[in-house]
């Protein structure tokens, strides 16, 4: 398996996976979810990132527990200081709460729409300017085909806005690119460079979404972050992590650009 640390050429580099899941099968889910509780424990993830050689990392709140956030923050804990989170909350939510989080390490808030129910993308401007006094940014999954309709809110954003698995571009709509290209062209918005069998080529291949990646790494490499999206809960048959390892080098082009992906950039957004 391939080991990112020998890509980065450091064995002193920190090394990020910028988006996984810790999944309790105990835990209560919420009535709206529509995936899979399965546990995906701590020890299971060290197993994958320590092949891997990841040494950093970031959890993300998962749709299947909406807005209760314990999971993800005991596994905050656990896992240490090398380690982020991405929290899902109510508009509501007390400013006391999220500096308490902020304590523990989360840096920033997710607005699912795929998977929808949670949130609801009308309270993201809201919900954006209720974090802003942390640096906190807002995590955004939702399809391409979604971007120009709310792009002047995406814009207007005053933190940084991070896009899910490549903005989930579509390999039949061939306006998405050019839709996801024009948002990321705004100095505020990133982009994971994850999941690229959420838009799957006909052949099964990864190539449409290498192509989306290695545009906007033409963009601009300084904003975007990797991450392997383990336990790939959305997939009957899971992805091999050495060919998701391999989907990011070939992206990446050089070794400067996966210097920055893997590690000055994700440094940089969850510091």
């Amino acid at each position: 398996m391939t080991n990112f640390l020998t890509l980065t050429k450091s064995e002193t580099t920190a090394v990020w996976d910028a988006h996984f899941h810790i999944l309790d099968g105990a835990a209560p889910v919420s009535p709206l979810a529509v995936l899979p509780n399965k546990t995906a424990s701590i020890k299971q993830y060290r197993r994958m990132a320590t092949g891997l050689g990841l040494t950093h990392g970031v959890i993300v709140q998962p749709s299947i527990y909406g807005t209760d956030n314990g999971v993800t923050l005991r596994a905050l804990e656990e896992l240490g200081p090398n380690y982020r989170a991405i929290c899902v909350i109510k508009p509501d939510c007390e400013p006391a709460i999220l500096a308490r989080w902020h304590g523990l390490g989360v840096r920033g808030v997710r607005f699912n729409q795929v998977q929808a129910g949670a949130t609801d993308i009308q309270d993201l401007p809201r919900i954006s300017e209720l974090i802003s006094e942390f640096g906190w940014h807002v995590q955004l999954h939702i399809k391409a085909d979604f971007l120009e309709r709310y792009s002047g809110m995406l814009r207007s954003l005053k933190t940084p806005l991070v896009l899910d698995h490549l903005g989930r571009c579509t390999p039949t709509h061939t306006a998405d690119r050019k839709s996801l290209t024009k948002l990321f062209e705004s100095d505020h918005v990133w982009v994971k460079l994850s999941g690229p069998y959420h838009e799957p080529d006909a052949d099964g291949s990864y190539e449409h979404s290498r192509g989306v990646a290695k545009s906007l790494v033409a963009v601009d490499p300084t904003r975007l972050v990797w991450g392997s999206d383990w336990p790939h809960v959305t997939e009957r048959q899971k992805p091999s992590m050495a060919k998701l390892a391999g989907f990011v080098e070939a992206a990446a082009g050089s070794e400067s650009n996966m210097r920055q992906i893997l590690s000055l950039n994700p440094s940089r957004l969850y510091k």
